[in-house]
């Protein structure tokens, strides 16, 4: 069947779900609308005209820090932050980080990702976006977005080809391009220290590597229908890079139709760290030392 041929990374397109946080993140960081520090108080839900909105663990934690929505994952802390941004700030970084455009890497077949449902300016998808729903994007554009914050704030156009050699013997090196700079070497940093914190103090300790520094964050998301609405599926996804304060390497673990586990954070926490451990060991990186 065609599917075998399908690459997943650029043709088929997701719901991140709280992955995307990152992305609500950074914009409120960037238009200094919040700090990591900013509190507000969770109810455990919002109501918008007919629609309730409320966190995955059905909770209400209080008052919390922006740094505190990204470590517990908290819905109505992204929607605060998308709110205090403003709806066209918040879209605005989202097409700076280029979601709803191919990247244009040198692959056959890539799709866009799909942010449409922000341009009716309603406000409940906005509020479903700010946490990944609702909107739609490829493993490879989280995956660039997360590498922007990663680099200081500098997207970059992906590729695989290094070089060509045309017949004649002439070669042509590839190199590496800067597409854009969604957001500022600062908010880059802050965002950072704050991902390192939602790998340590969340629900996912098992991403961690001991002696290095990670920064991520889970995502776990409703599958949606082709035809509207959503299945009884879900789908995770952990995004990171690491060392943080020094980064080789970002990587995506996605999972589809998981069986018998609730979050992102049970189900893929474990290979996430084992990736990671193979990566600093590859790459002879040593480990921070403790002071």
């Amino acid at each position: 069947s065609l599917k075998e041929f399908i690459n997943p990374n650029i043709q088929n397109p997701f719901e991140p779900g709280s992955s995307f946080k990152t992305i609500t993140m950074a914009a409120a960081l960037d238009v200094n609308a919040v700090t990591p520090e900013t509190r507000y108080f969770d109810s455990g839900e919002v109501k918008i005209l007919s629609a309730t909105i409320r966190n995955y663990d059905l909770k209400s934690h209080g008052y919390q820090t922006m740094t505190e929505v990204l470590e517990k994952s908290i819905n109505t802390g992204a929607i605060f932050a998308m709110r205090q941004t403003g709806h066209d700030k918040f879209l605005e970084y989202l097409e700076k980080f280029e979601f709803g455009n191919k990247t244009d890497i040198d692959l056959a077949g890539e799709a866009s990702g799909n942010i449409k449902n922000l341009y009716t300016k309603r406000e409940i998808n906005f509020a479903t976006a700010s946490f990944g729903q609702g909107i739609a994007v490829t493993p490879l554009q989280l995956v660039n977005a997360y590498s922007a914050v990663a680099n200081g704030g500098k997207l970059m156009r992906p590729y695989v080809i290094e070089k060509i050699i045309k017949p004649s013997g002439e070669s042509v090196v590839i190199k590496p391009e800067v597409i854009g700079e969604p957001i500022s070497p600062e908010t880059a940093k802050t965002l950072t220290s704050m991902l390192i914190s939602a790998i340590d103090n969340g629900s996912i300790k098992k991403a961690r590597v001991s002696g290095y520094e990670i920064a991520g964050k889970t995502g776990t998301a409703q599958e949606a229908k082709p035809e509207g609405g959503y299945s009884d599926f879900f789908v995770h996804n952990l995004v990171g890079f690491g060392p943080a304060r020094d980064p080789r390497w970002t990587i995506l673990v996605k999972l589809d139709r998981p069986k018998g586990v609730e979050t992102a954070a049970v189900s893929l926490a474990d290979t996430f760290g084992d990736i990671a451990r193979f990566l600093v060991n590859y790459y002879g990186i040593p480990p921070i030392e403790n002071d």
